[in-house]
């Protein structure tokens, strides 16, 4: 356990396996955020209730369904005011494996420059293998991690600011890693540790004889992820972030097109979402 560290759980209509989930964490942090954005579900209470037995974990209850962004920023606010030096955020869908921080806290002192963020390779949890990139050994640095998994230190976060809230949720953690490495900050992977994650309602089928996973994200992550996109671009331009981020957005939505249910409203969303984020009207004010 490292006293210096809390921990970051973004609970959305949660099950049951995020108090495991969060027991696990709870091994390795001093306290734990657990943000409830599901406020006035009978069942998120109900998970959620367990919690109250543990005086190292403090559920954060907000007045709505906040978005990533800002759920994620509600418990780094709250760990930062309490003091803690380094802050480790987590969706619900993520486990944390044994010794993890210790291996990402090593990143902040063992890579050359100064780094803002440090994140373990992941595994995907439905079929129990590595991704493509992260059959690695050792420390790399990326152009963008994701958010759940992703360990910040203080100074980073002091310089850079939190998360931009008006994103809601996709490409939340793009914008803040571009934003890191433009303040000279690196991010940086510890390939040695693997997290477990799903992505999306991840579900099996087969196309022209192949196994294939559909992520099957309602036509609103569908606008979400469009329009943040063209956000992006806007904001850091094609750097090599795009070009890994266009293979996987068209492989997306190859399987949108040809495999997924409701493919009328979320090719209608994705065009909405194109369209805002072409309008998308730039301030200067990061959230802080």
């Amino acid at each position: 356990m490292t006293g210096d560290t809390a921990g970051v759980v973004l609970a959305y209509l949660p099950d049951e396996s995020i108090l495991s989930n969060i027991a696990r964490l709870r091994e390795q942090v001093d306290r734990v955020y657990v943000v409830n954005n599901s406020p006035g579900d009978a069942g998120t209470s109900t998970v959620l209730d367990e919690l109250s037995q543990d005086n190292g974990t403090v559920v954060l209850d907000q007045e709505k369904n906040i978005g990533v962004a800002a759920g994620f920023n509600a418990g780094m606010r709250e760990a930062i005011a309490d003091g803690f030096d380094y802050v480790w955020i987590f969706d619900q869908d993520s486990t944390v494996a044994e010794g993890m921080l210790d291996q990402l806290r090593a990143a902040f002192s063992d890579w050359p420059e100064p780094v803002a963020m440090a994140g373990p390779a992941l595994r995907a949890e439905e079929t129990g293998f590595l991704y493509d990139a992260d059959h690695r050994e050792g420390l790399g640095e990326l152009q963008t991690l994701i958010s759940s998994g992703a360990l910040f230190s203080r100074a980073a976060l002091e310089k850079i600011g939190l998360h931009d809230e008006r994103l809601f949720i996709d490409y939340v953690d793009h914008d803040i890693s571009l934003r890191a490495r433009r303040e000279g900050l690196a991010v940086v992977k510890v390939f040695d540790t693997v997290l477990d994650h799903r992505f999306g309602a991840s579900t099996p089928a087969t196309f022209l004889g192949r196994r294939i996973y559909l992520s099957n994200y309602s036509p609103m992550r569908q606008y979400y992820m469009t329009r943040n996109r063209v956000i992006m671009v806007r904001r850091y331009g094609f750097g090599r972030w795009f070009w890994e981020d266009a293979a996987y957005a068209s492989k997306a939505w190859i399987k949108v097109l040809l495999c997924e249910r409701d493919r009328p409203r979320k090719i209608r969303a994705g065009l909405r979402g194109f369209a805002d984020g072409v309008r998308f009207r730039e301030v200067r004010t990061i959230v802080q």
